[in-house]
């Protein structure tokens, strides 16, 4: 199995920062991933589906493409491959259909990233994920920077990372809603910055 550089390169492209909430930036991810997916199915022929998951304040984004148009196929093999080991609930998933369609591809990468990246995972998940479009893409991303800057404010008030975090899930439990919009009521309740007149 080898890593072409095609493939190198489009891991390059989506390892950018995700957390711009920028439309521009999320075709240009759900593009790189199409083409990503393409890529391993040519080596992976069994290949059904190529995903990354962000995992940021307890909530996953999930980007992802099919390589095949066949719905029937069930997924046999998977392979979860850390993208950071600073930030380990960030994933790289492959789907197929066939079993042990990763095995060499999973022992190549383990000699490629060394013993001190995270441990790759074989066969842990089995269930396709929603194809997402670049659109519900920078929806998710917008969310993200919501909850990101929500956290901001929560800081700003004296609350430690993890209890600004835990004060967001309690406002969202609290409303009925999801992290994203408990963090923009928040953000909306700000007072508003008086605009200087020139």
């Amino acid at each position: 199995m080898q890593i072409t550089a095609a493939l190198a390169h489009h891991l390059q492209i989506l390892s950018g920062d995700p957390e711009r909430g920028d439309p521009e930036r999320a075709e240009q991810i759900t593009a790189g991933l199409t083409r990503l997916g393409i890529d391993v199915a040519r080596t992976v022929p069994s290949c059904l589906a190529v995903s990354i998951v962000l995992r940021r304040w307890g909530a996953d984004v999930i980007v992802g493409t099919l390589t095949r148009d066949d719905a029937l196929t069930p997924v046999l093999a998977s392979l979860a491959v850390p993208l950071s080991g600073l930030d380990p609930g960030d994933l790289l998933i492959l789907q197929a259909g066939a079993l042990g369609a990763f095995l060499l591809l999973s022992d190549d990468l383990r000699g490629l990233l060394g013993p001190g990246h995270p441990p790759i995972e074989l066969d842990t998940h089995l269930l396709l994920a929603p194809v997402v479009t670049g659109e519900s893409l920078a929806a998710a991303l917008a969310d993200l920077r919501a909850v990101n800057q929500g956290v901001g404010v929560l800081l700003d008030q004296g609350l430690t990372p993890k209890a600004a975090r835990e004060e967001l899930k309690r406002r969202a439990h609290d409303a009925d809603t999801t992290l994203g919009v408990a963090s923009r009521m928040l953000l909306d309740s700000l007072p508003r910055r008086a605009q200087p007149s020139c």
